[in-house]
């Protein structure tokens, strides 16, 4: 074959490589539009406490499903339920304080974050030893459904601390600006020993102990969207399940992902602490000595006693019907 041939059969081989490539992307275009677009916002920026949403998205689940699922995140500016509220996403995760002080206006597709990880977090050495202890002394916690429990929490105990915004850092605890923070058992916890303290200098307060380990980070939509669209919402809930079943089963290859999706976002992220909350994640999820159909579901005594917790505080007025509030988990817990 003469040079000019050989020079005119690449050319024609490579025009057909790129037709190829361009009719591929047309087909998978045509196929992701024929799937039903939803946008999920997450409460917050990437990390392993979203794990099961990243899989379900990277392995094809909800492709599998008939979704087209674009995941968006939180910041200190913008919750997850804010993009909800204007129309920017058409599901949210929450906390399920946040979802029942927000009822009728919100339902329930799927209750994911079933063991409360909230809890207070005290320096011995400034006197935190017990609940009497933080009456009066400065406590930091951040101004979301968390504030909800801990003023439960406070109002139950008859003590009054002088509370202090805590804008999603455990830094002024650090420093001893305050007596106690907020923290969650996966996240800010474990930020403690990697910041070199010992856990035998601070005193814990998880909420689950002291009656008020409300479930957490659910999975939201509004009433009416959940009413109109029940068929779509029961296929988001079984695929975000299964990523979360494939996060369990694959934990070193999801710690990827996770870091992945933090690194895009241009986020510090390390493998350790990332490990540390995926694991605690995964057993909020997959309680032990849980039934496996209590997986995703909300049951009838969780719902009840949180609002009637938030009854107590005065952040709601009334109970919410749990019919209308949890359409999928009306059979839970009778």
């Amino acid at each position: 074959m003469t040079v000019a041939k050989l020079a005119g059969f690449s050319a024609a081989l490579l025009c057909c490589l790129l037709l190829g490539v361009v009719a591929s992307d047309f087909a998978a275009a045509a196929e992701d539009a024929s799937r039903t677009a939803l946008k999920l916002a997450l409460q917050w920026r990437p990390q392993s406490q979203f794990a099961g949403y990243y899989m379900a998205r990277n392995k094809g689940l909800y492709r599998a499903a008939g979704l087209n699922v674009t995941l968006l995140h939180g910041n200190a500016k913008q919750g997850a339920l804010d993009m909800l509220a204007d129309g920017r996403a058409d599901l949210a995760t929450a906390l399920l304080v946040d979802g029942v002080v927000n009822a009728p206006q919100l339902g329930l597709v799927m209750q994911v974050i079933r063991r409360s990880n909230l809890m207070l977090i005290g320096w011995k050495d400034q006197g935190i030893v017990d609940v009497a202890s933080l009456d009066q002394r400065r406590i930091s916690h951040g101004n979301d459904g968390a504030a909800l429990a801990f003023a439960a929490f406070f109002a139950r105990h008859n003590v009054r601390p002088l509370v202090i915004p805590q804008y999603y850092s455990i830094k002024l605890f650090l420093q001893g600006g305050v007596a106690a923070c907020s923290a969650m058992e996966y996240s800010e916890y474990h930020l403690l020993a990697q910041a070199g303290i010992d856990a035998d200098r601070v005193t814990t307060f998880l909420m689950r102990d002291y009656g008020l380990g409300f479930p957490e980070d659910g999975l939201y939509a509004r009433s009416e969207w959940i009413a109109s669209h029940r068929e779509t919402a029961l296929a988001l809930r079984r695929a975000t399940l299964a990523g979360w079943e494939y996060a369990r089963d694959h934990r070193e290859e999801t710690l990827d992902v996770v870091i992945a999706e933090a690194q895009r976002a241009q986020l510090p992220v390390n493998r350790p602490h990332e490990r540390w909350m995926l694991r605690h994640v995964l057993d909020s999820i997959f309680v032990a000595g849980e039934r496996p159909e209590s997986v995703a579901t909300l049951r009838r005594a969780e719902f009840e006693s949180t609002a009637q917790a938030l009854l107590g505080a005065g952040f709601i007025s009334e109970l919410p019907s749990f019919s209308r509030f949890a359409p999928f988990d009306q059979r839970s817990g009778q």
